[in-house]
């Protein structure tokens, strides 16, 4: 068997220099061109509305009236919040929210506050000690009285009457009309045109950016699926 000779360290670069670098010796003769180096728009260039959605990237009016069309980087920060309609409190829909709870567990009083964050962990955690009990089994008794965040999918709706199952606790919220409902999530396919937003990244082509930061504000209250006719603003 023959062993092919490795070149030495100063060919190689001989050759990678002769195929980089040209010299003008004449008209027509190809002169190499530098590599574009990336741009960065920042956040006071990254302000407009949201034009257009499609999938895995969003088309934006941004600041002049320009459009980009936009990808988030995969380790992009991406906040979008808004309000979400009432028949958002329906079974399958993860909610959070702060409780107050009686020493035998039970909800004290209505919720003032609901926010869909697309999914989570289901647990209770007590307020201001970030103790979460994500499935745990609790005695009567055993947790004090108090305020926790509890998390979880909605079970029932009852008139007014949300059950969210936390875990093996279950809780029967009372949601009056005067409940906010908020949705606080990363999912940017929830907007819509005319949507505001923020945002900052790199490019190379203008009109072409990819996404580091991205925050939507949403025009309009989310609404849950539509029945028979696909996801019309899809909860995550």
């Amino acid at each position: 068997m023959r062993l092919s000779r490795r070149p030495s360290p100063s060919h190689r670069w001989a050759v990678f220099a002769a195929g980089v670098l040209a010299v003008t010796a004449g008209p027509g003769t190809a002169v190499a061109q530098p590599r574009p180096q990336p741009k960065t728009l920042s956040a006071e260039d990254g302000k407009g509305t949201v034009d257009a959605v499609a999938p895995g990237m969003l088309r934006l009016r941004l600041k002049g009236g320009d459009i980009w069309n936009v990808v988030p980087a995969p380790n992009a920060q991406v906040s979008v919040v808004g309000a979400a309609a009432r028949e958002m409190l329906q079974p399958g829909q993860f909610v959070l929210c702060s409780l107050t709870l009686d020493e035998f567990g039970k909800v004290a009083a209505p919720v003032a506050q609901i926010t869909f964050p697309g999914g989570g962990l289901p647990g209770v955690v007590a307020g201001g000690m970030g103790l979460a009990e994500p499935g745990a089994k609790r005695a009567p008794g055993k947790r004090e009285a108090g305020t926790y965040l509890v998390s979880g999918p909605i079970k029932l709706v009852t008139d007014d009457v949300v059950t969210v199952q936390a875990g093996r606790d279950r809780f029967d919220i009372t949601v009056p009309p005067e409940t906010e409902l908020l949705v606080k999530t990363t999912n940017y396919t929830l907007a819509t045109p005319g949507d505001q937003v923020e945002v900052e990244g790199i490019y190379i082509q203008k009109g072409q950016l990819q996404a580091t930061t991205l925050s939507i504000t949403l025009a309009n209250p989310v609404t849950p699926p539509t029945k028979n006719r696909g996801p019309k603003r899809p909860a995550k």
